[in-house]
């Protein structure tokens, strides 16, 4: 079994770098028939056929796909948008497996697979606040992403 693992910072600003950064933007909205699958999003809910977040306003979810590896398929990310509640051009993410159980949650504007892996799971990279992100590797016994470091990318 091999595990890409860097050994540096600056091998994970390297890797930060090469990788497809994914945000609001790139995802699809997701239609209300389609909420059962939401159901797990902690700041979302459906009320009176709308999407209602945790500042009770409505909102337009939007999902898409990441492949992260074999062993945790059907992997996708749920950005909900709302510059009042979550900051000017922030969302909360949150990461479903493919059991709709959340992996990662938090506020960021973006999400990027990385080309480290643990486990045969690719690490995920966070952007909270240009140009800091931070790296976070699988813990297959918890189920779960646990941050490893915060990264800069230079100008």
């Amino acid at each position: 079994m091999s595990i890409a693992v860097p050994a540096h910072a600056e091998d994970y600003v390297r890797l930060v770098k090469k990788a497809k950064v994914l945000t609001f933007k790139d995802a699809k909205p997701v239609p209300v028939s389609s909420s059962e699958r939401l159901r797990s999003v902690a700041n979302l809910e459906l009320q009176d056929g709308k999407y209602i977040d945790d500042c009770n306003h409505p909102v337009t979810p939007r999902s898409i796909p990441l492949d992260l590896g074999k062993p945790l398929p059907d992997v996708r990310a749920v950005f909900v948008q709302d510059s009042a509640c979550y900051g000017v051009g922030e969302s909360s993410l949150t990461i479903l497996d493919g059991n709709d159980r959340v992996i990662w949650q938090d506020n960021a504007t973006s999400v990027a697979v990385l080309a480290s892996a643990n486990g045969k799971v690719s690490d995920l990279a966070f952007q909270e606040t240009a140009p800091t992100f931070s790296v976070w590797r699988w813990n297959a016994s918890g189920h779960v992403y646990e941050m490893l470091e915060n990264v800069e990318l230079p100008d």
